[in-house]
């Protein structure tokens, strides 16, 4: 082989890429150094996994060792934007998204629910748990689900009592430890992995899963003076039992998602279980096409507001309902576990998963319908609860909330009355914020007229000249007159008159 192809598929090789040339076999180390136009043509051949910052960082270390001839930048450049740049195209990632959701559904049959589960917890880089039973193909699901995308570095882990946490996180390096420096070798660890997959986790000492608390939340892995970011984006670990101690209860807060597989008695979802096998016989084959795991970090940035470009928008009236219906559901349940809590952390991590419904379904600004959907963030799916005597899932009973708040607070009028003091307090935070522009905000084109038909709708038997400039004090006192429909109104209007007192 050419010893400057060589040189290449070196560099190549260490970084994961596999290097494809015609004289791969029959080179001679004699050969004279590559040309430019060999270098070139090689560059469109020898990727098979693609990175577009390290192909062109490798490249340019391998086209200096090479070649006799200075390569164009923007020769290279192009090349690799042509052959291996993603494509950052929001809709064209989110088709592709939803069609490996639908295509690994059609591999482990009666799973939609717990797949979307899943690409909702990589999308918002947040973790999940999976319960059940052995045998119930928790493993192959994950590998199936983790095997849709390119260019992401998994650590994988099956764990038993007799590990340590090195098992995890690297040994340490003899040669810093000589000098009485403690470090670790995290080359192939958890703590350069995008994702992770955990099998039997509760199967791990307390020692180990203590270890992991601030690499699961905090991305952080910290031991003693050692302190290093790590590159988990999302972890699933699995699990055939729960053991509940303080040390598991604060690494189960770190779940976002969380689901039980159930047993499928389904005659039919059993024969086409018997088909799937038979086809794949258990064995996670690579899909037609996968997704490049730079465009899930691209999608889960604008998720997590962290795009200064784009940005999906949540109403006010939407958080405003998460919240109520939130609490709805925490205290039914309570009522057969007294323990159950939603934290706050997790509370303010919803948004996250209402901004990421929003966008698979193609929309900038989430609705009602998002709101609907976040049992998968909020309830372990598949576990039951006995209530009243009947038995429900927690996804029943939430969504039987949901149901029942949205059709009492419409028929009140509670929603019309939420939506109209949310938006004279929006006004009032800006005003608050600018009070030198309180003349030219309360001019606003378009807000007049939409408080004078709120004011029609809430004050009928009141007439407001239309000619007169709105002021502060008309929308506190309009705010001060209306009567509420529930108490949740009442909760709102006394915050709104309480905290913008001081405006005039």
């Amino acid at each position: 082989m050419n010893r400057k192809l060589k040189e290449i598929e070196s560099i190549f090789d260490d970084e994961g890429y596999v290097v494809i040339s015609d004289d791969h076999t029959n080179a001679k180390d004699s050969n004279p150094p590559a040309s430019e136009k060999e270098l070139l043509n090689n560059l469109t051949t020898m990727i098979e996994k693609k990175s577009k910052k390290r192909v062109l960082e490798d490249f340019t270390k391998v086209e200096a060792k090479t070649s006799n001839e200075k390569i164009n930048d923007e020769k290279v450049e192009s090349i690799i934007n042509t052959k291996v740049m993603p494509d950052y195209d929001i809709h064209t990632i989110i088709k592709r998204l939803n069609w490996h959701m639908n295509y690994i559904s059609d591999i482990v049959i009666d799973r939609e629910e717990i797949i979307r589960q899943a690409v909702f917890a990589i999308l918002t880089g947040e973790h999940m748990l999976l319960l059940s039973r052995t045998g119930m193909a928790k493993s192959y699901l994950v590998n199936l689900i983790f095997n849709a995308f390119d260019g992401a570095r998994v650590f994988s882990s099956q764990a038993s009592k007799d590990q340590t946490p090195d098992n995890y996180f690297g040994p340490y390096n003899i040669e810093e430890f000589k000098k009485g420096k403690i470090k670790h070798n995290i080359k192939g660890s958890i703590i350069e992995a995008n994702l992770v997959f955990l099998d039997e986790f509760f199967d791990a000492s307390d020692v180990v899963l203590r270890s992991l608390l601030s690499v699961l939340n905090e991305r952080k892995f910290i031991n003693g003076a050692e302190q290093i970011d790590v590159a988990v984006h999302t972890s699933v670990a699995t699990a055939n039992y729960m053991r509940m101690n303080e040390v598991t209860e604060a690494v189960m807060d770190r779940f976002t998602y969380k689901s039980i597989i159930p047993e499928d008695l389904n005659l039919y979802n059993q024969l086409l279980i018997d088909y799937t096998y038979s086809a794949k016989r258990g064995k996670v084959s690579a899909p037609p096409e996968k997704l490049y795991f730079n465009q899930i970090l691209f999608i889960s940035d604008i998720i997590r507001n962290k795009n200064n470009d784009i940005k999906i928008t949540i109403p006010d009236i939407v958080y405003f309902m998460k919240n109520v219906i939130l609490n709805r559901y925490a205290n039914e349940i309570k009522k057969i576990d007294n323990s159950y809590f939603i934290s706050p952390r997790k509370q303010a991590k919803i948004s996250d998963f209402l901004r990421a419904s929003a966008i698979v379904n193609e929309r900038y600004e989430v609705n009602m319908d998002d709101l609907k959907d976040a049992y998968l963030s909020i309830c372990t799916l598949n576990k039951y609860v006995s209530v009243k005597t009947k038995d429900k899932s927690e996804k029943d009973i939430f969504l039987d909330i949901f149901q029942q708040v949205m059709i009492h607070y419409k028929t009140t009028g509670a929603i019309k009355q939420i939506e109209f003091l949310l938006e004279i307090r929006r006004l009032f935070e800006e005003i608050k914020k600018n009070p030198e522009k309180q003349n030219q905000i309360l001019k606003e084109k378009g807000i007049l007229e939409g408080f004078l038909s709120f004011f029609q709708t809430f004050f009928p038997n009141k007439k407001d000249n239309e000619e007169e400039d709105l002021t502060v004090q008309d929308l506190k006192k309009k705010v001060l007159d209306l009567d509420p429909a529930i108490e949740e109104v009442r909760i709102l209007k006394d915050g709104i008159l309480k905290d913008y007192q001081g405006i005039h």
